[in-house]
């Protein structure tokens, strides 16, 4: 016969099994249909356990895809303060290949059903975990306005993410992560250069506005009647 600290012990590592299942489930069911479209119930039958445990172990539906937003990333080995910005992009293209669907952080960003505080922890979290370190760089490179920069190349991140798990698009669905990855490298090599091009500047001449190479101005009389 057990004994009573054996019992604990048991009813412990069955809640912490709950936790995870719970957990589990909802990292799956958000990542692939959204916040808005995944009931507590639906997270409960997934997990095989009652989604009412979900107030329990997580304080609410809003908790819980914090929670799974937070685990999603925990699972990342890559993290753009320690990598360059391919081979970022090319893990997490990687990692949303294996399990075919944009993820929770994404689909919640992208979402407009979501509530407006999971919109706001997501946007919340992909400033933490990719703009604010790809912004380091770029300011590191003497980009102008790195967090615009980097806000734009995450961005093209998240396109591609999402456009690539849609099936949508057979040409992207068959491009090489690395090959992804090195072309948001080469854009962030060279955003410092483009954010200062102006329209209608030559690099080599200055503002076009000079008459170089635009023809006749039409201000100027030429002594034609």
């Amino acid at each position: 016969m057990g004994s009573s600290k054996e019992q604990p012990r048991g009813r412990k590592r069955d809640a912490d099994a709950t936790r995870a299942a719970l957990l589990d489930a909802a990292r799956e069911l958000f990542g692939r249909h959204g916040y808005a479209a995944v009931t507590l119930r639906d997270i409960g039958e997934r997990a095989g356990a009652d989604g009412s445990l979900v107030a329990r172990y997580f304080g609410g539906k809003a908790a819980l895809y914090r929670s799974a937003v937070a685990e999603d990333g925990r699972e990342s080995a890559a993290s753009p303060e320690g990598v360059a910005p391919g081979a970022y992009t090319a893990e997490a293209l990687r990692r949303a290949d294996l399990r075919g669907t944009p993820g929770p952080l994404v689909q919640a960003l992208l979402s407009q059903g979501s509530a407006p505080e999971v919109r706001a922890s997501a946007a919340e979290e992909m400033r933490d975990r990719l703009v604010s370190p790809l912004a380091a760089r770029l300011a590191l490179g003497g980009a102008d306005d790195p967090v615009a920069g980097a806000e734009v190349l995450v961005a093209c991140l998240v396109g591609v993410i999402s456009l690539r798990t849609s099936g949508l698009f057979d040409g992207l669905s068959r491009v090489d992560p690395e090959v992804v990855g090195a072309v948001l490298e080469s854009a962030a090599r060279a955003w410092p250069a483009v954010a200062t091009y102006v329209p209608g500047t030559d690099a080599s001449t200055g503002p076009a506005a000079d008459g170089a190479g635009d023809g006749p101005n039409p201000s100027v009389d030429d002594g034609a009647p």
